[in-house]
This record gives structure tokens, C-alpha cells and sequence, in this order.
């Protein structure tokens, strides 16, 4: 006779075993997430990781999954951030002299409507006053540099002939009010820690522009150490060709102002600027043919950017497959063959076309904002150690100095925001690692666009170490199957990835 009791128990089982069993990967699978993930940037911010959650990541094969993986983490930071009082989009302040309304509504675009513009300006405003409200007002010394570029906004708007954008002058000069009245009461530390739940929002802000979640401490000593790294190097290579006085910081800023180093101001000399960086392009190709494909042919060239635009203080654009350089100023020879890299090959300019065949989704774009200066930075570690200046010590000590550059934004980012230090301290650390800064922006204005946006400046460093950490993962798993050409088309082909997003499509290229 049947036990129907033991029948019941052997049935429960088989459907447990059912359950549970694996679902076997679906290529149609990665088409539905695709589509879910383009819809979902309609949808609530808070509402995102759930819907996300909601999809059976098992379906996915390991390139579906790559998606997957790069966006959940900066959803939830995502969520996180829209759930707060202040600080709703992960900028800490409705208005800085970085960021807000006023940019779009001075610029006056004919396609753009003055009033929908004036009640964008209106809202940055109303905020700006609740939230002061529950204690967080911008820096005095942010609200100083905000309220000059403010001005100036209106008075582009002002100089406008008739009423039509009245009303957008009204709402900009009642930010001017708002912004003059809080100014009276602005703290004078720099830190988010400072405010209401302030960590936290750190910690928000900061997994929402890397796409990762990350600690502050850890990060900060992370690129600590290998600013110490850095400078170490640096040291060596300066002792070898005789600058032993002082400490690297000191013998950089004798450097940068040496005459015998900088190219003349002349015609001639920004003639040579532009012939010297494109034989570093050209070297480049030749000396990393073995670690990315399509080098040989890929569209890159430097030439000068227009006189009239260098005039107006544009700085150096690309544009394309050309990286227009600045000659304003007077540029010193050992610091650009590194910015070629940067923001040529195999950098900016050789990512670029990844980026337009991957058309990545909206939100993969939107959680790994840390991706494109991660990539080129990245890139020029790349170029060192390819050899692509072994020719020329005074350009490694270049590129060794932009790496310092790179790595104290990541210090000074999360030592403000976290460690509590002191705008002072900060400006002091940065001086002390990389000497004078050689980028467009001073060390001191470096600082006040690192109060204004948390977590932004680190992100990009952050990503920087986390290719490299990668591949040297990737190396000791895949052994003597590696292949750099294979690693760094999966770090490329797919457009911007969070960290997370890269090491799925690393994992995915080597277990294939």
C-alpha cells in the first residue's frame, strides 16, 4: 500500500529541486534587461533598484550580466540620495559657481523657454532656502566664487532687448538675494561632514559617481599610498638627471619655472608644441600595437586651437579625433607628451569611438561618471609602462606629476569631505605631493570645486586604480592566457562601466 505521506514529502522535494535548479542563460534575456534598463530612466529614482531586483539576473548570459552589474550599485546610491532632505540629486547645494540653473538660462539658447528657464532658476532658489532651513548652506567661500558668475548671468540676461526674458531676470537677481542674504551665516568649514546625516551623504554621493560602493578612509589611503609610490619614483628619476635639492614637491616647482624648459610664446615655438605632441602620437602607436587593437589606424591628431578661441580662455577641447591644444600660455616641454595619452592615444580620443558603437544605455552612462577620466588616466599608466618614455626622463617626471595630480584630488576629496580637514590643509597636502599645479585650474580653485561636488574628483581616481587593480587580477587568474589586447577591448568595447560593470566584463572575456 502507498504511504501517501512519504508521496507527499518525495513530491515537495522534486519541486524544491525544481526551484532551485539553475536557469540556463538566454541571450533574449540580455535583449528584455536592455529594454527594462532604457525604460527605467522614466521611472522614480527610489523605485529603480527594486524593478531592478525584480529581474532574474540568473537569465542573463555573462555579457547581459555585465549591464546588470553596473548599474545596481549606482541605482541604490541613486535611491539612497532621493530619499534624503537636502542633497536630493547628489550635489550637496542647489546652486555653486560649478553647477544649477543659472549656467543653461545665461546661455539664452533660442530653443530654450525664458519663463520654464526663470521657474528652474526659482526652484534652485526654494531650495537653496529649505535647505538652509535644516541647517546646510554652502561654504562662505564657495557662495563667494558663486555669486560673481551669478552676476554675470544676469547681467547677460539683462542686456537683452525687450521683456521677454523679464521674468528670468527677476529670478536671477532674487538668487543674488538669497545667495548674498545665507552668505551672513555661511560655515566656514568645507566638509559635507559638517551637516544633518552629512557622512552618510558622503558615502551616498561618492558610490553614486564611482558606481561602487567604496569607504572614504579606505580610498584615502589608498591613493595615499600610491601618491607615495609616486613620489618615490619621482625622486629616483629626478636624482638621475641632478635635481637632488629639496623635497620632489620643491624641485617641481623649480621645474615648472625653469625658462630652458618651456616652449617660446612665438608662432614658431606653438609650432613646435604641435609637431613635438604629435610625434608623441605617433610613438604611441607603435609602442602599444601589443596591448590595443586598431592603434595603427585609429583617427587622432593634435593641432592649435584657433587664436580667437584661445584668446577667449577656452582651454584645450577635442573635438572629434583632434585634441585642439591651448597656447595661451607658455607650456612647459616635459608635461604634454603625457596629456597626449590622456586625451589622445590611448586615451580620451581612442575611447571615444567605443563609447558611440556600444551606445550604452542612459543609466549605465549616469552610474560610472568616474569612467572617462578613470580610462584616460589609466591610459597614461598604460603608455609608462609600454615605454613610451623611455626616451625622455623629463617627460616621465611629467606624467608622474600629472599622476600625483590625479591621486591628491582623490586625497583632498575625501579628506575634506571625511577626514574633516581644513580647505587650508587640503590646498597645503595637494601642494606637497605635486608642487605647483600644471593643469588649467590652480591648486586653491583645484579645492573649491572639490567642496562644491563631493565624491565627483574621487570618483575619477578611484576608477583610475581600480583598471589597473583589475588587470593585475586578471593576469594572476587568466596566467598564461592572458591577453592585454583581450582585457582592454572588454574594458572598452561595452561604453562607461562602474568598477563592478568592468570586472563582470573582464570575467566575461577570460571565461569564455
Amino acid at each position: 500500500m502507498l504511504d501517501r505521506r512519504a508521496l507527499l514529502f518525495a513530491g515537495a522535494g522534486m519541486l524544491a529541486s525544481c526551484a532551485s535548479a539553475p536557469v540556463a542563460p538566454d541571450p533574449a534575456a540580455d535583449a528584455q534587461f536592455r529594454d527594462l534598463v532604457d525604460r527605467l530612466a522614466e521611472r522614480s529614482r527610489r523605485a529603480r533598484p527594486f524593478l531592478l531586483r525584480r529581474f532574474a539576473a540568473s537569465r542573463l548570459t555573462s555579457e547581459g550580466r555585465i549591464l546588470y552589474d553596473a548599474i545596481l550599485p549606482g541605482a541604490d546610491a541613486e535611491a539612497a540620495l532621493a530619499r534624503r532632505a537636502w542633497g536630493v540629486t547628489g550635489a550637496p547645494y542647489a546652486v555653486s559657481h560649478r553647477y544649477g540653473a543659472w549656467r543653461r538660462a545665461a546661455e539664452m539658447r533660442e530653443e530654450d523657454d525664458p519663463d520654464r528657464s526663470a521657474r528652474l532658476v526659482d526652484g534652485d532658489t526654494n531650495r537653496m532656502g529649505g535647505d538652509a532651513e535644516r541647517g546646510v548652506i554652502a561654504p562662505d567661500f564657495l557662495i563667494d566664487a558663486t555669486i560673481p558668475v551669478v552676476e554675470g548671468a544676469a547681467a547677460r540676461v539683462l542686456a537683452q532687448s525687450g521683456d521677454r526674458h523679464e521674468r528670468l531676470a527677476q529670478a536671477l537677481a532674487r538668487q543674488l538675494e538669497v545667495l548674498r542674504s545665507l552668505r551672513q551665516r555661511a560655515p566656514a568649514e568645507p566638509g559635507v561632514w559638517q551637516f544633518p546625516d552629512g557622512e552618510a551623504f558622503y558615502a551616498q554621493a561618492l558610490q553614486f559617481h564611482l558606481g561602487a560602493p567604496m569607504s572614504a578612509r579606505e580610498a584615502h589611503e589608498t591613493a595615499f599610498a600610491r601618491a607615495h609610490e609616486l613620489q618615490a619614483e619621482m625622486d629616483a628619476v629626478m636624482r638621475a638627471q641632478g635635481f637632488t635639492q629639496g623635497s620632489v614637491a620643491d624641485r617641481l616647482r623649480a621645474l615648472l619655472a625653469d625658462p630652458r624648459y618651456r616652449y617660446a610664446s612665438s608662432d614658431a615655438g606653438k609650432a613646435n608644441v604641435v609637431a613635438d605632441m604629435n610625434e608623441c602620437l605617433a610613438r604611441a602607436r607603435n609602442v602599444l600595437s601589443d596591448q590595443i587593437d586598431g592603434l595603427a589606424d585609429a583617427p587622432a591628431e593634435v593641432r592649435r586651437l584657433p587664436a580667437h578661441i584661445e584668446a577667449a580662455g577656452a582651454q584645450g577641447r577635442r573635438a572629434g579625433s583632434i585634441y585642439y591644444v591651448d597656447l595661451g600660455a607658455p607650456r612647459a616641454r616635459w608635461t604634454l607628451p603625457s596629456v597626449v595619452h590622456h586625451e589622445l592615444i590611448p586615451g580620451h580620443i581612442l575611447q571615444a569611438p567605443y563609447e558611440e558603437v556600444a551606445s550604452a544605455a542612459a543609466l549605465q552612462e549616469r552610474y560610472a561618471s568616474g569612467y572617462g577620466e578613470g580610462w584616460a588616466t589609466y591610459a597614461e599608466q598604460l603608455a609608462d609602462e609600454a615605454g613610451a618614455f623611455d626616451h625622455d626622463p623629463l617627460a616621465r617626471i611629467g606624467y608622474l606629476q600629472w599622476m600625483l595630480f590625479r591621486m591628491a584630488r582623490v586625497i583632498a576629496d575625501t579628506g575634506i569631505h571625511a577626514l574633516r580637514w581644513s580647505r587650508q590643509r587640503a590646498v597645503d597636502e595637494m601642494r606637497a605631493l605635486q608642487g605647483e599645479s600644471i593643469a588649467f585650474v590652480s591648486i586653491e580653485d583645484d579645492v573649491v570645486r572639490i567642496c562644491a561636488q563631493p565624491g565627483a574628483h574621487a570618483a575619477q581616481g578611484l576608477a583610475a586604480l581600480h583598471i589597473a587593480q583589475l588587470r593585475a587580477r586578471t593576469q594572476r587568474a587568466a596566467g598564461r592566457t592572458y591577453d592585454p589586447k583581450r582585457f582592454h577591448a572588454a574594458i572598452l568595447r561595452f561604453g562607461p562601466l562602474s568598477p563592478p560593470g568592468l570586472d563582470q566584463s573582464a570575467r566575461a572575456a577570460f571565461n569564455s
